[in-house]
């Protein structure tokens, strides 16, 4: 089971290393979009909730951009039919899983610093605000996965995978920002109860997916 899973999960870094897809247009993305609100903001002071708040809706945009194809490049490639007949829907579920986590933690550790350069946000407690980028980040790929897999059939499953993930992802995003906002501007905020809250979302979501997978696997 775990050689299997780490199969799929090598499969995968393969595939993405060679298209680059992901990490190209999400950096990319990450890049403008920050120098170009840093520009335009003319060097203003901002509040910390106006940081928290920038800074995570270019990590859901970022998310969105790099998460929505880890099922839609399997009907590209037409290895769907190989997977559901070869693997389990459970397995192939925990292999995308941790995929996504691993590429968008990764992924945040790019950008969450380069915005904190570009604004010259210095947060009075880092290992807070390291903490509560992480499980929102975990939050918001683990549900990130399951829309993705829902909307691979679709014609226009980029626009449809934004429409769709954002209402699902509005408690990340509500303690997120608080949370964040609070270690960038207190050094003794320990953001305990956010964190908790947001694993534990991530845990729900994981726990729903495991459930509704088998028949969205079996119905593409």
């Amino acid at each position: 089971m775990i050689k299997a899973i780490a199969a799929h999960i090598r499969k995968d870094f393969t595939i993405e290393y060679r298209n680059r897809y992901a990490l190209s247009v999400s950096l990319s993305f990450a890049a403008v979009a920050t120098l170009g609100i840093s520009l335009a903001s003319g060097g203003a002071s901002l509040t910390a909730r106006t940081h928290a708040i920038i800074l995570w809706i270019i990590l859901f945009f970022t998310a969105m951009s790099s998460l929505s194809h880890v099922f839609a490049r399997e009907e590209d490639r037409s290895t769907a039919m190989f997977l559901k007949l070869h693997s389990s829907p459970p397995l192939v579920l925990t292999a995308k899983l941790a995929f996504n986590c691993s590429l968008f933690l990764a992924l945040q550790a790019l950008v969450a610093p380069l915005y904190l350069f570009f604004f010259g946000v210095e947060p009075k407690s880092p290992g807070a605000l390291a903490a509560v980028l992480a499980s929102g980040g975990f939050a918001l790929a683990s549900t990130s996965t399951t829309m993705a897999a829902i909307v691979s059939k679709a014609n226009a499953r980029g626009a449809l995978f934004s429409v769709i993930s954002l209402p699902v992802s509005l408690p990340v995003f509500w303690v997120s920002i608080t949370a964040t906002a609070g270690a960038i501007e207190s050094p003794s905020r320990a953001c305990g109860g956010e964190v908790l809250f947001l694993l534990a979302f991530s845990c729900a979501i994981i726990a729903v997916s495991y459930l509704l997978f088998e028949v969205i696997w079996s119905e593409q």
